[in-house]
């Protein structure tokens, strides 16, 4: 390569390291803000999402201005802040007898049916799935799932149809809208005791107002289910990631994520150039015996599935 050409490269690649830098430290800015007004707290909250784009323009122009300059290679060091900047996991636990096993999917409305999402479902031995972007085109083939005998369906012809599918029965069953957008919360008779489920979809952050009114509204969940006192579960699209100013306190106020950190949104290429925005979200009660994304179902998402134990 000409002298030339690597200046050329090599300005392009220091100014994709230092973005790519500034990019892996913005949840540390954001959270600070995350009860900030205005444009700016909301802006680099988006930003804060993509995680692993960043790490990976890190790596590959680290790599690059390495070859030139080994002095480089010291940027390195910024890799592993996308798993020390995420909001903390629940601890790990061990199988038991009555390990509770549940999924959130995303099937996106315009998907023409449910059938992979029923027969993953059977295939994994869920106990509890929260379903969003319902459907009434999915309704048919959701209440003809005999495994599920306890279900509540709001299908909707947009994107905010949600429905909760359960091999225990349901209580307490309520459906709740803010701004035009439901929510369910239930009590799942699970055996070991009552676990409280909150299967909801807020809307994406693409306003100032939705990005607050998404922050706030987990909040107030994380609080109620504190101060419940009772095993509880929040599980659905959050159009958060573990990043986002969305978590900020979570865990100081007990809720914490048993799901992971791979992507899940958008499917393509398996998640690769994703981030993660489906969750499973506990109280200290539980501990969390396994995680993983779910395969393709036809949607713009991959589905996320827990194993729960409760020690």
């Amino acid at each position: 390569m000409s002298p030339r050409w690597r200046r050329f490269f090599a300005v392009r690649a220091r100014v994709l390291a230092l973005a790519a830098i500034a990019g892996l430290l913005s949840p540390l800015l954001s959270h600070p803000l995350a009860d900030a007004g205005g444009g700016a707290s909301w802006l680099i909250d988006l930003g804060s999402h993509w995680q692993w784009l960043f790490l990976l323009l890190l790596v590959v122009s680290s790599a690059f201005l390495a070859i030139l300059d080994r002095r480089w290679a010291i940027v390195v060091l910024a890799a592993p802040l996308p798993w020390l900047t995420a909001s903390p996991s629940a601890p790990p636990g061990e199988r038991t007898a009555d390990a509770l096993v549940v999924a959130s999917a995303n099937i996106q409305y315009r998907n023409p049916d449910a059938r992979a999402l029923v027969e993953w479902l059977r295939r994994e031995k869920v106990d509890v799935a929260v379903v969003l972007e319902v459907a009434r085109a999915h309704v048919r083939e959701l209440e003809a799932m005999a495994d599920y005998p306890h279900r509540h369906v709001v299908p909707d012809d947009g994107a905010f149809g949600i429905a909760v599918l359960s091999r225990h029965p349901l209580a307490e069953i309520k459906v709740i809208e803010a701004a035009g957008i439901p929510r369910i919360e239930a009590v799942v008779r699970f055996p070991p005791g009552p676990v409280r489920l909150t299967a909801l979809h807020p809307m994406p952050p693409l306003t100032t107002e939705d990005h607050f009114a998404r922050n706030r509204l987990l909040r107030a969940l994380a609080k109620a289910a504190a101060a419940s006192g009772e095993p509880s579960i929040i599980a659905g699209d959050l159009n958060a990631t573990p990043w986002s100013s969305a978590f900020a306190g979570l865990a100081d106020r007990g809720l914490r994520r048993a799901s992971g950190l791979a992507p899940t949104w958008p499917a393509s290429a398996s998640g690769l150039t994703g981030i993660p925005i489906d969750h499973v979200l506990v109280t200290r009660q539980w501990r969390v015996v396994a995680s993983r994304t779910g395969p393709d179902l036809g949607s713009d998402h991959l589905p996320v599935l827990a194993t729960l134990a409760l020690p």
